[in-house]
């Protein structure tokens, strides 16, 4: 009995010296906090500066604050001259890929615009991220900011998640950060190390690692039209479709022709590029043979409530979270791009590929009359942007400079009601 609680206690602190060693060489690699519970991968304005399709567009390399956050420098300490915080939460589409400014920016001039100069809207948007890391990067994250207000941005697009909040639920040994872990909860600096490495987060597994193969599909748009659709066949058949004839991933590609090939020539404005993640999606789509929509009527027949559910549970746990914090909530929902009769157009040749557009629309529709029978209220941006033409990027689905434009103007307009709300509950306290 002695010796098996010996080795018991000895195997116990055997592990506890391996993790805190490695732990500590870990912190050697992570980035520091608060970027640590906010980025699994490190932000880098040299791969991006480096990218030879973005040579001659400064204005599209993004910048980043310490925090690792496309934004100017923010502190936790609300500074003496500002009276309204306001914390903007979300993914990319805050982030702002190939916008020349992040969304916050557009806001904060709105509100300059208007002559409201005591403000903030700091920027918690990263790339590949859902309403789970939402959660958790407001209870980790933007709480200690003492915000006024948190307003969470939803894309339909892929923030529907099928795993319910639970309070009790036992975490995971390793998580993405700021997710909650076993291994996090003792080695934070090994944990984001570990996911950081072997791609455990949502960006590592939804890119595959090709070396230079933004460049490398970039390049292909250089050479005469009637080249393209081959070359890209080849590349994709060597790299991700070695079971699919490259006869097939021509024939894909080649569809729209002209139409398709002709964004990618525009320089200036809001140019195009080729993703690998894009073409992939799009020949997985078409080359399969599972059942999708033809219309609205039928998407609303697919969409799976026990989904719906689960999304809701986390938007909710969100609002009741800031609430418990005396802090307001607000949740914009972001249509998909088929809003912009430009993009419909755009995807007509790809009926399969299109109609993932119908299926989240549906799922949208039915999230926000959800939310409104819980009383609350999300801001539908499609009010916006629906039937707009030329808001939202014809490759990735991202709205463009004019789109982020339309849509900070509306959240500028709702956060100053907000901000009205607390100046007038002030007077009153004042009295």
């Amino acid at each position: 009995m002695k010796k098996s609680v010996f080795w018991v206690v000895y195997s116990l602190l055997l592990v506890a010296v391996a993790i805190g060693g490695l732990e500590f060489l870990a912190s050697f690699w992570t980035p520091s906090w608060p970027a640590r519970d906010l980025r699994p991968i490190e932000a880098s304005v040299a791969s991006v500066a480096g990218m030879r399709a973005l040579a001659g567009r400064p204005d599209l390399v993004p910048s980043y604050n310490s925090w690792g956050l496309r934004d100017r420098e923010r502190t936790f300490d609300r500074p003496t001259n500002v009276h309204f915080r306001a914390v903007l939460v979300g993914d990319s589409f805050l982030e702002g890929p190939f916008v020349p400014e992040p969304l916050g920016n557009f806001v904060e001039k709105d509100w300059a615009s208007r002559g409201i100069r005591d403000s903030e809207a700091i920027n918690l948007g990263i790339s590949a991220t859902g309403p789970i890391q939402y959660y958790y990067r407001i209870k980790k994250i933007a709480l200690k900011l003492q915000p006024d207000v948190i307003l969470e941005l939803f894309y339909s697009g892929n923030d529907f998640v099928s795993d319910a909040f639970s309070s009790w639920s036992i975490p995971p040994i390793v998580a993405e950060r700021p997710q909650p872990s076993l291994l996090g909860s003792v080695a934070p600096d090994l944990d984001w190390l570990v996911v950081n490495r072997l791609g455990l987060s949502e960006f590592g597994r939804g890119n595959k690692p090709i070396p230079k193969e933004f460049d490398i599909l970039n390049d292909v748009m250089k050479k005469p039209r009637e080249q393209r659709a081959g070359l890209l066949a080849d590349y994709f058949h060597k790299n991700y479709f070695s079971d699919k004839n490259v006869e097939t991933l021509r024939e894909i590609l080649g569809r729209g022709g002209d139409a398709f090939w002709a964004p990618f020539e525009h320089e200036g404005g809001d140019p195009e590029f080729l993703q690998g993640w894009l073409l992939s999606t799009i020949i997985g789509w078409e080359a399969g043979t599972w059942s999708v929509p033809h219309d609205s009527a039928e998407a609303d027949r697919m969409v799976d409530p026990a989904q719906i559910d689960a999304t809701l549970s986390w938007l909710v746990g969100a609002d009741k979270l800031a609430a418990a914090n005396g802090i307001k909530f607000l949740i914009a929902v972001a249509p998909m791009a088929s809003v912009d009769p430009r993009y419909t157009e755009f995807w007509k040749p790809w009926p399969r590929f299109y109609a993932w557009n119908l299926e989240r629309e549906a799922d949208r529709r039915r999230l926000l009359s959800e939310l409104r029978k819980r009383g609350l209220q999300p801001i539908d941006l499609a009010q916006d942007l629906d039937d707009v033409s030329g808001t939202y990027r014809l490759t990735d689905g991202h709205w463009n400079t004019l789109g982020t434009a339309i849509v900070a103007k509306r959240m500028a307009a709702e956060l100053v009601k907000v901000r009205e709300q607390l100046v007038a509950g002030r007077r009153v306290m004042a009295r």
